[in-house]
């Protein structure tokens, strides 16, 4: 097992600076901001002339709206669709935002909606590729060529989506279910694929269901399910069953007997089922595999590599030597197991402790179900998982073995108070609350959805030395990165610093005092945009100075007359 870097348990004081950095130095106008992550040796020599952040514009709660990143930034969030400014509104309500790139996994690069009525996501022309109404209640999926596909709950969901097919004539599945009642799918020029069934009534329904085709009429008075060429007809499901097809044959009238096989390949058969059974399999080969039952004295299996006993269910004894040596005692299954082999290991007395190990996966519980910890790899990566109470506390460590980085990614969550994500280089996000996380972490819509109005506090970090803070949906935000300070009460006062540039404004600019480094502080009235290369908009260039008094750009004065400088960003 490849190992991970040794993790202890945290003081107080530091778990609360790793949940709220923001409160950390906190006599400090402008701390230093101590992050518990080293960023990798590319990260290192970044230049962070450039702005991870956009300026912020607050007028909360009416509108919060942030300059698009600088084109110098050192996060990858510089292509054209993620160029475009965001902005909420109404609180965390309405929105409208690019998606990170780790985020663009279905095409889209922006998002916005009024949350949680209506959320969509479009893709680099502005293509709709997905819309959310009262997310889970309805959502929208557009598909490539026209296709698109809905959904109510799961319960009632239409496919429409042109076919990959190699006759011409099969344009699209134009498929449409009802669940339970209804289902329906209409494939152009190929009627043998099409199909409307309307459940209990009647139904002749190919390549659904995990069957090669499923057919009932007044279910459950007859059923017949097709598979693999073999056929299980029903009468009164589930009491009467004939299986026939490619050679095998049987009859069930269950649960009192029961029998099907294959000559020289298989046969079951029980009696009160499941009390009383014997199943044989490989009978072609010399030693065929036998399982045993007679409930609950006795089950036994036997096969050329197994030889298993049990008694009373919860005690017995299995030796195996292939593929692998494997012993096990089972002192009163399945709490007390003791288990010893070339490749498995097991310790279990629980619900005290139990310990498995292989060679690619290690697990250990503690008072069931109270503290699990866990490691396996899957070839590509090393995980280290733990978890207290299955969801209170879920922290899970990846460290890539071709794609090494100083520390490991880690996503960890304390139920319903924070999740923390890293990605081991220098990118990290925290946010409280977070109710859904720790249940729906890969669930794209949740995240972009109903996370968010859960989000009292938030801290990004896009980089070592870049990173920003948010409490109460961006009523009171704090930006810093390397040549940048920006800092907003609401729309009552804000903070700006850049390269020997400050301001201080009360009402967004209404009135402040700022200070150039060719002249000391000076108030000034209705200046609404700070100066300085961090604060222009990026892409454009500075509009002319009409007004002395209300200089809002970088400008140079050579030949007497003031003329403005196309700031370029990063410069």
């Amino acid at each position: 097992m490849r190992g991970f870097p040794t993790f202890r348990a945290a003081t107080a004081g530091v778990v609360c600076s790793q949940i709220f950095p923001i409160f950390k130095n906190y006599n400090r106008m402008h701390a230093r901001f101590l992050l518990p992550i080293f960023c990798a040796a590319a990260l290192c020599a970044t230049d962070l002339r450039g702005h991870a952040f956009g300026t912020e514009t607050n007028y909360w709660p009416f509108w919060v709206g942030r300059d698009a990143p600088s084109a110098a930034s050192p996060v990858p969030t510089t292509t054209p669709a993620a160029s475009a400014a965001s902005w909420e509104a109404a609180g965390p309500l309405a929105f409208s935002r690019p998606l990170p790139p780790f985020r663009r996994i279905d095409g889209a690069t922006t998002a916005d909606g009024f949350r949680p009525l209506y959320a969509e996501k479009r893709g680099p022309g502005g293509n709709l590729t997905h819309a959310y109404f009262l997310y889970p209640l309805l959502g929208y999926t557009a598909k490539e060529r026209g296709g698109y596909a809905w959904s109510v709950l799961g319960a009632i969901n239409h496919d429409h989506a042109p076919a990959i097919r190699p006759v011409a004539e099969e344009k699209t599945d134009n498929q449409f279910d009802l669940w339970p009642f209804y289902f329906s799918n209409q494939v152009a020029g190929s009627p043998g694929k099409s199909y409307r069934a309307v459940f209990p009534i009647h139904g002749d329904v190919p390549g659904r269901f995990f069957n090669d085709r499923v057919t009932w009429t007044l279910w459950p008075l007859y059923a017949r399910f097709e598979r693999n060429d073999v056929a299980t007809t029903t009468v009164l499901w589930p009491f009467f069953r004939r299986t026939s097809g490619d050679g095998n044959h049987g009859f069930a009238f269950w649960p009192f007997f029961g029998w099907r096989g294959k000559e020289n390949a298989y046969r079951e058969r029980y009696l009160l089922w499941p009390l009383v059974f014997r199943n044989e399999y490989n009978l072609w080969e010399q030693q065929s595999a036998v399982k045993t039952g007679f409930l609950p004295f006795y089950y036994g299996e036997t096969s050329p590599a197994t030889t298993s006993r049990n008694y009373l269910l919860f005690f017995g004894r299995t030796h195996t030597t292939a593929p692998h040596n494997y012993d096990e005692t089972r002192y009163f299954w399945p709490f007390f197991v003791q288990g010893r082999g070339e490749r498995l290991h097991v310790n279990r007395w629980a619900p005290f402790y139990t310990h498995s190990k292989t060679p690619d996966r290690e697990k250990t519980w503690i008072m069931w179900p109270l503290w699990k910890h866990s490691f396996w790899e899957d070839g590509q990566n090393a995980y280290e998982r733990r978890q207290f109470a299955f969801f209170l506390y879920h922290s899970t460590w990846q460290q890539s073995f071709d794609h090494p980085t100083p520390r490991p990614a880690n996503k960890t969550s304390v139920w319903p108070l924070y999740t923390s994500w890293s990605d081991g280089a220098g990118r990290r996000q925290i946010q409280a609350l977070s109710p859904f996380e720790v249940f729906l972490p890969m669930n794209e819509p949740t995240r972009l959805i109903w996370s968010p109005l859960f989000a009292l506090y938030r801290y990004e970090q896009a980089a070592p030395g870049a990173f920003r803070h948010s409490l109460l949906w961006n009523f009171v935000t704090y930006r810093r990165e390397p040549d940048v300070r920006e800092f907003h009460l609401g729309p009552f006062y804000s903070m700006h610093g850049n390269a020997g540039y400050k301001r201080h404004a009360l009402l967004n600019g209404v009135v402040g005092l700022d200070r150039r480094p060719d002249r000391g502080w000076r108030p000034f009235l209705l200046k609404f945009r700070p100066e300085g290369p961090a604060f222009v908009k990026t892409g454009a260039a500075a509009p002319a100075i009409r007004h002395p008094s209300r200089r809002n750009l970088a400008y140079n004065t050579r030949g007497g007359s003031a003329r403005p400088v196309f700031l370029a960003a990063g410069k």
